[in-house]
């Protein structure tokens, strides 16, 4: 005679639940791991952003420090990002520590202004120069 091998009865219906689960579990993980980078991009963009205002501002300080101070003054709209760069030179007061004032001294300051989520924000550099007649 033939045996008859019976299978368990009511397994048949977890294996519907078990692709149901696999299945829940992956979208919950790939919806946390979009969240995730999706926070690092806007992240990286911020610093990305940051890093240009940084360069700009240095270049600025560079540039506008070997001119003759009535040039240093300036303002200009960069059109891409919509920032506002400005400089502008003041005179310095300090003293040599012995009371005796140091003149010629001026400070370089470069401002770059943009509109952020938080509304207009600034970033400003500064630099101390001595400028004697060029």
């Amino acid at each position: 005679m033939f045996a008859v091998q019976q299978g368990r009865k009511g397994t048949g219906g977890y294996a519907l639940l078990d692709v149901v689960l696999a299945v829940a579990l992956f979208a919950i993980t790939v919806t946390g791991i979009l969240s995730v980078l999706r926070g690092v991009g806007d992240t990286s963009a911020g610093f990305a952003r940051d890093r240009y205002l940084q360069q700009q501002l240095e270049a600025l300080l560079s540039e506008k420090r070997r001119l003759p101070l009535d040039a240093m003054a300036s303002e200009y709209v960069d059109e891409l990002t919509g920032i506002t760069f400005r400089t502008e030179a003041v005179a310095f007061q300090i003293d040599n520590g012995e009371g005796k004032e140091l003149t010629d001294l001026y400070k370089l300051t470069a401002e770059a202004t943009f509109l952020d989520d938080g509304g207009e924000q600034v970033e400003r550099a500064e630099l101390i120069i001595h400028v004697t007649d060029r």
